[in-house]
């Protein structure tokens, strides 16, 4: 049941030591009324009766099934306190080159951002997922939570509270843990099929678990294996997700605003710069030669040409030349037409658990775990971006302003008949080339990962102390192999060919659909496969640890019962290893008639991305007390305490140690009330620090420029800060990491309370702050040019921007490069509560258990710091700095509420069994479309959605023991996900596409 467990019934979360190690080489006799120690969450001291004092949210093995989740993404997302998911397969935005793509899902607790929750299996750390992704413009990374088959979980734990000073860095906001099944025994195989109503989307599992005893009942070996084998969607099968263009489906109050047209505006059609015309006719660009434009306007062959050319001399076939400054808007293409919504997905799972319990009392376990996936999708072609432009020589065979003969005297067919050769000269002109080849066809893209855990464990008693050893090792590998793309150097070879056999950009694509990205006209193939190529990123994480950890719930006695002391060591190492193909890593840049400035990867419409390592080595200890202070008393039922401290010293970023109290006071017993004060951090990570600068091409302006008064002085003011002028238009911009970043360091607040009004009603309410100071984040281009002219003012210069020769023109020198780093940055203060309600009921038609969970963010706030707080004193608008600061909550998909409830039935007799589970996601403001009305700007806002999953399980089915069937229906009511600003016109970080689907599952028990 999704609940939040009593306090009295035990110290609720973290099974954090459910496999516990021992010390000695002989077990004591153990107390009379100590029948079994359990493992407490929420603290490491196993066994001890100290009431629960933090809030938890347990999920149980039929919670689980009552939600329908088919994979550990969709299982945490059933989870209210969950945030938005940036690492997942289906947010179209998040599917590029540089993003976590493939089977994988993030954890978010708070929406604060991946990498400040902590993630443990059984109680231990999991190793990290080797691809990062961006959150808040820095990489962050995270556990991937599809790694663990669902059907082999016992429960799933979540501690809602800081928990830096029990378990370490990144349990900022909380703590995640994965408690797989003990001591199964028999065992049991599971089939699952299901489908997507109106799709060819579906999926087919297969699972099972066995369990085994050797030795006298002194050994135990249990296997659990699951194979998923999922079929994906296209984009165009959904009509929500079919076309880019949203303006269709905005509401009435944003119809027509072209905010919500998200096509790119890098064509199919190409876009040519000839080379030594003057500056007035030199620009073209092709089109289809009749078409309908943006304004609903019929476009006829006669406009074509002009510039070079005369009116209508610019027809070539189906294409028309066009001497216009930009394509019209109805040529932006679709490129969901090509992209895959849900990727086909492969994976297995498997885990294994192993004790063996000697004479003395010493138990030795391992467990092991194994994970493989493979996924597979397309994603439209790419465009020739404006940093791996290049200059197609003159004599190149499909040239329109080609030389009248060949080198070899042959007599050019595609010269455009008419060209004054005063002008465009008999031997020709080069021209500069932007277009997207779609009859290419779609880039392939095939993500394959892999990770393991080996954990081997001794634990034992002595006297009254319970003590835990173990060594552990896991290591996870992501291959990210892409095909069909498109080789800068090979494809300018192929342009640059003077026969029939080069490659034609002029084809266009559809002339009765000028947006399709399907082109009807392709060039042979045999003109293609020439500059197609492959390319590669692969990474490598891994995780080592050795731990010893002991605790006694009999230290001593006080006035409400024992006292518990609990301690504990661990070294662990943490590696990173990123090693990406040749054609984008730097190592072959495209050098030969690339456009200023240098793209150094050779892969067209990627960026470079530079290979990267980085390994820390952390030493930490804990203690940890639990005080019963007070007990029977008027007015005070239990008084406990638990104090907490743990330090840690890092390789790379220095030591640091953190604290925390909780107090948890039953006045009476059915009333409790319970607060936690701590401190907490998280490590910047390995790619935070360790990553070399990556460049990239764009345009920023120069603000320094733009503020030189008539006398050339500098002038600082809201003004100039907030006009930067035309733009500086092409430079690099390299991103790198920082080895000075510092932790950054938490302050967590919470208070609740727990009210039992019956023996199966219970209500919970937890208020709870989190603060963070030194956030890691990076400034934007704009921004460092503003640091630029704000040091100017002040007689020096910002050194991150560097400039070229001045002239008339840059009376400062053109900016050339910008260099930025991570930084220590802001204060982030996230407030909110969390409610719960449980009542359990037993009748004669059976036994009802209903559940409630709410999670509303009241504040998520963002203050400027370290550089940035600096261009806000100087009088900018903090608005420049973007989601940098500010309020946040309802926009950035981060909902004001969360909301589940689970409605679950058993018959008396156990042969029948039923649930009902919904969900609630807040509406989210979209900042991306806006209109003002008399100085009021209101944004798009994302409806709220209500989504309800059920089942029915039928038990001995057919007279057969052990055999039950489940039939179930995910999204009942068929609900497509609200419209929002983006790729697929949803936000898959906080939404499913999943329509109406029908799954059912045959177990059967042995």
């Amino acid at each position: 049941m999704l609940k939040s467990k009593l306090s009295h019934l035990s110290l609720c979360v973290l099974t954090a030591l459910t496999s516990q190690v021992v010390f000695a080489a002989e077990q004591t006799e153990v107390k009379e009324e100590e029948v079994e120690r359990i493992s407490i969450v929420g603290s490491n001291i196993k066994g001890s009766t100290m009431t629960s004092v933090l809030p938890v949210t347990e999920l149980s093995a039929e919670d689980i099934i009552a939600t329908g989740a088919l994979d550990g993404d969709e299982l945490l997302r059933s989870i209210p306190q969950i945030g938005a998911v940036g690492f997942t397969g289906t947010r179209g935005g998040n599917t590029g080159t540089n993003a976590a793509r493939g089977d994988v899902g993030s954890v978010n607790l708070r929406s604060i951002g991946e990498g400040n929750t902590l993630v443990l299996l059984n109680g231990r750390r999991m190793v990290n997922h080797p691809i990062t992704q961006t959150n808040f413009g820095v990489p962050v990374t995270s556990v991937n939570s599809n790694t663990l088959p669902i059907s082999g979980l016992a429960r799933v734990e979540v501690l809602r509270d800081g928990a830096g000073a029990l378990y370490g860095s990144d349990a900022v906001a909380g703590v995640v843990n994965y408690v797989t099944k003990e001591d199964f025994e028999g065992g049991n195989f599971k089939v699952r099929y299901g489908a997507e109503q109106g799709t060819d989307r579906n999926d087919f599992t297969l699972s099972g678990n066995k369990g085994f005893e050797f030795n006298n009942s002194q050994t135990f070996f249990m296997i659990s294996a699951n194979y998923a084998k999922k079929t994906g969607l296209q984009a165009s099968e959904n009509g929500f997700s079919s076309n880019q263009d949203l303006r269709s489906r905005a509401p009435e109050e944003f119809a027509g605003d072209t905010d919500f047209d998200n096509r790119s505006t890098l064509e199919p059609y190409a876009d040519l710069h000839y080379i030594g015309l003057p500056s007035k006719i030199d620009d073209y660009i092709i089109r289809p030669t009749s078409y309908i434009n943006n304004a609903g306007e019929q476009q006829s062959a006669g406009s074509c040409g002009g510039g070079a050319l005369a009116s209508g001399g610019g027809v070539m076939g189906d294409v028309c030349l066009d001497a216009a400054g930009s394509h019209d808007r109805a040529l932006r293409p679709n490129r969901n037409e090509e992209r895959t919504l849900v990727p086909d997905i492969d994976r297995l799972n498997l885990f294994t658990n192993l004790s063996h319990e000697f004479n003395n009392g010493v138990e030795f376990y391992n467990e092991s775990t194994y994970y493989r996936s493979k996924t597979k999708r397309q994603w439209e072609q790419s465009a020739i971006l404006s940093n791996g432009t290049f200059d197609v020589p003159a004599h190149s065979y499909y040239n329109p302003f080609g030389p009248v003969n060949f080198a070899d005297g042959r007599v050019n067919p595609n010269r455009i008949a008419g060209l004054d050769p005063a002008v465009v000269p008999v031997e020709g002109l080069a021209y500069n080339l932007r277009i997207r080849p779609t009859d290419v066809g779609p880039r392939q893209v095939e993500v394959e990962s892999t990770s393991y855990r080996f954990l081997n464990g001794l634990r034992g008693t002595y006297d009254d102390w319970d003590w835990d050893t173990g060594v552990l090792y896991s290591e996870a590998k992501t291959d990210d192999n892409m095909s069909n793309r498109i080789s800068s150097p090979l494809l300018l070879a192929q342009l640059s060919l003077d026969t029939a056999d080069a490659y034609n950009p002029f084809t266009g694509v559809n002339p009765n659909n000028p947006a399709s990205i399907i082109d009807s006209t392709p060039n042979p193939q045999s003109s293609i496969d020439p500059f197609l190529t492959t390319a590669q990123r692969s990474a490598k994480t891994s995780l080592t640890m050795v731990d010893f950890k002991a605790s006694n719930p009999f230290m001593f006695e006080l006035p409400g019962g024992e006292a518990g002391l609990a301690f504990g060591l661990e070294y662990r190492k943490e590696t990173l290893d990123e090693d990406n193909s040749s054609n984008f890593d730097g190592s072959e840049p495209f050098v030969e008639g690339n456009a200023d400035p240098v793209n150094l990867s050779s892969l067209q419409g990627s960026s470079v991305r530079l290979d990267v390592s980085g390994e820390r080595k952390v030493l930490s200890a804990y203690v940890e007390l639990a005080l019963p202070l007070l007990a029977d008393l008027p007015a005070i039922h239990s008084l406990d305490v638990q104090l907490a401290a743990r330090y840690e010293d890092f390789s790379d970023i220095g030591n640091i140690t953190r604290p925390k109290m909780a107090v948890s006071w039953f006045p009476v017993e059915m009333l409790q009330f319970r607060g936690a004060v701590s401190k907490g951090f998280r490590a910047p990570n390995l790619i935070q620090l360790n990553s070399p600068g990556a460049t990239l091409t764009t345009g920023v302006d120069d603000y320094a420029e733009n503020s030189l008064d008539a006398n050339g002085n500098v002038v600082v003011n809201s003004d100039t800060l907030a006009d930067g002028g035309s733009g500086n238009g092409n430079y690099n911009l390299s991103t790198s990491g920082n080895k000075d970043l510092e932790a950054e360091e938490s302050e967590n607040i919470s208070v609740g309370l727990t009210l039992q009004l019956m023996d199966n009603l219970t209500f919970t309410y937890d208020w709870w702050e989190i603060e963070t100071t030194g956030t890691v984040g990076v400034l934007s281009d704009e921004n460092i040019s503003r640091l630029d002219l704000i040091a100017r003012g002040e007689g020096s210069s910002n050194p991150d921007v560097i400039r070229g020769a001045i002239d008339a023109d840059n009376p400062l020198g053109e900016i050339v490069q910008i260099n930025r780093r991570y930084e220590n940055l802001n204060t982030r203060t996230i407030t909110g509560y969390d409610i719960a309600i449980n009542y359990d009921l037993n009748t004669s038609v059976g036994d009802f258990g209903l559940s409630l969970n709410g999670a509303r963010t009241l504040k998520f706030d963002q203050e400027a710091g370290g550089d940035a707080s600096l261009i806000v004193d100087a009088g900018a608008d903090p608005a420049v700095l973007g989601t940098a600061v500010g309020d946040i909550v309802g926009t950035s998909s981060i909902p004001e509420w969360q909301a589940t409830a689970s409605l679950k039935w058993k018959s008396n007799d156990a042969l029948w069994g039923a649930g009902l589970f919904v969900k609630y996601v807040g509406e989210v403001d979209n900042t991306s479309v806006s209109k003002t009305v008399d100085s009021v700007t209101t944004f798009y806002t994302s409806k709220a959605q209500t989504r309800a999953n059920t089942y029915v399980t039928r038990n001995d089915f057919m007279g057969y023991e052990g055999v039950s069937l489940s039939f179930g229906i995910n999204n009942i009511f068929d609900q497509e996900p609200p419209l929002a600003d983006t790729t697929f016109g949803y936000d898959g970080s906080l939404h499913s596409s999943r329509g109406r689907y029908f799954y059912t599952s045959a177990n059967f028990s042995f």
